[in-house]
């Protein structure tokens, strides 16, 4: 198993333009896509990594940054003020940059970190959970695979970490509930200093 994992302080520069292919990519980047790269490229970093190997990876409610989402919001909202998904798909994201837009979905991390690093094979994004994490590698076609986690956090501190290992290694994780965000699994296994690159 080799993990990384990675925070940054608000205002703390993430240092990726180093690590990209493609620098123009870099304006499509939130902060934890950012970190996301500093992190998978920490872990990947003299290895070779079959382009079919499976990532998953788990993210969650942006807490720092909100991207004008009232625009869109408030964009959404029928003649009795409610969500309208007909006004959400007519004038909701249009009503922001496209640039914007990139930063604002949930798949954006893993989807430009697969295109990074070419990773072409079963990738999915999970929703905070890290036992939902923990399942998607346990039920992988493959026996080697990259499980990654993000989180930003209110006062703007991102975390991101990756692990590359194999199934028997999932027995060294411990149980974690549907409650537990996937972040922590990173936050563990870099305490144990075993599994560190």
């Amino acid at each position: 198993m080799r993990i990384s994992f990675k925070s940054f302080a608000l205002g703390e520069s993430i240092p990726i333009l180093g690590l990209l292919n493609n620098k123009k990519l870099n304006k499509y980047f939130n902060r934890e896509t950012s970190a996301g790269i500093a992190a998978f490229s920490d872990m990947a970093q003299g290895m070779e990594i079959n382009s079919d190997t499976p990532l998953f990876y788990s993210t969650c409610v942006v807490e720092y940054e909100d991207f004008g989402l009232n625009k869109i919001v408030d964009a959404c909202k029928d003649e009795n003020g409610r969500f309208s998904q007909k006004l959400f798909v007519d004038l909701g994201m249009s009503s922001i940059s496209p640039i914007t837009q990139f930063k604002i979905l949930y798949n954006m991390p893993l989807s430009f970190i697969s295109i990074e690093k070419n990773l072409t094979g079963d990738n999915a994004v999970i929703y905070n959970s890290a036992k939902a994490l923990i399942d998607c590698a346990k039920y992988s076609i493959k026996d080697e695979f990259i499980i990654g986690a993000g989180k930003v956090w209110k006062d703007g501190l991102v975390e991101s970490g990756f692990a590359y290992m194999n199934k028997n290694e999932l027995k060294y994780l411990i149980n974690y509930d549907d409650n537990t965000a996937a972040i922590e699994i990173f936050r563990e296994l870099s305490k144990s200093g075993v599994y560190h690159v």
